[in-house]
């Protein structure tokens, strides 16, 4: 009996040592964790602006809003200081009075150029007089003047220069990629020239600062 009672009790310790280190594997089932994916917006969403290119002649700016609003467009226009490149043509003559350039004026106003005489101050504060044949702030119409002047045999002088000038340009208000093109469609077809289509973040970054005078007329 008292040889049973001590078997017991070793085979009690064995098995109690034997689940200390080896403890039973418990089976768990858990159901799968789904984590919401963020709602990210696609890159070319709005909203969206449509600008025109920069004009410079206040004149035709003017005729172009009027030609917009009755449309029934409204857009604003920016008006801020920009460097623009100038391309001069002059007469190659330096006259002392403005009766002597208005003579060579006549004679390039015979030939088709609308020519104009210029005051001038030299370097010793002396005033003198040149015959301008033309100012362009645009490449093409520079080519096409150069040309007509070419035809003429007469000698002229051509200078380019970067002037500071105000710079116009008409923007739209803010709206959706599809609205902003259908609408850069439209300028295209009513022959506004070169409107182009950016985020308003980029518009903000280049246009929203106190260099820029935005009005709607």
């Amino acid at each position: 009996m008292k040889r049973a009672l001590v078997w017991l009790i070793m085979m009690a310790t064995i098995i109690v040592t034997w689940l200390a280190w080896n403890p039973p594997m418990i089976q768990t089932h858990s159901n799968a964790v789904y984590l919401p994916i963020p709602n990210i917006k696609p890159l070319d969403t709005g909203p969206w602006r449509v600008i025109t290119r920069r004009m410079v002649w206040k004149k035709g700016v003017d005729d172009m809003y009027k030609r917009l609003v009755a449309t029934g467009l409204s857009p604003e226009v920016i008006e801020r200081p920009e460097p623009i490149e100038l391309h001069a043509f002059d007469d190659v003559g330096v006259f002392k009075t403005f009766a002597e350039a208005a003579k060579i004026k006549a004679v390039w106003q015979k030939l088709g150029v609308d020519a104009d005489v210029l005051k001038h101050l030299t370097k010793d504060n002396q005033t003198v007089f040149k015959v301008g044949l033309g100012r362009f702030y645009l490449l093409e119409y520079a080519k096409r003047m150069q040309k007509q002047l070419q035809q003429t045999k007469r000698p002229y002088q051509y200078e380019q220069r970067t002037v500071i000038i105000p710079a116009y340009r008409f923007v739209f208000p803010p709206m959706d990629k599809d609205d902003a093109e259908v609408l850069w469609k439209r300028l295209q077809d009513m022959g506004v020239g070169d409107p182009v289509i950016i985020q308003q973040q980029e518009f903000e970054k280049l246009y929203a600062n106190k260099s820029a005078n935005l009005s709607n007329k």
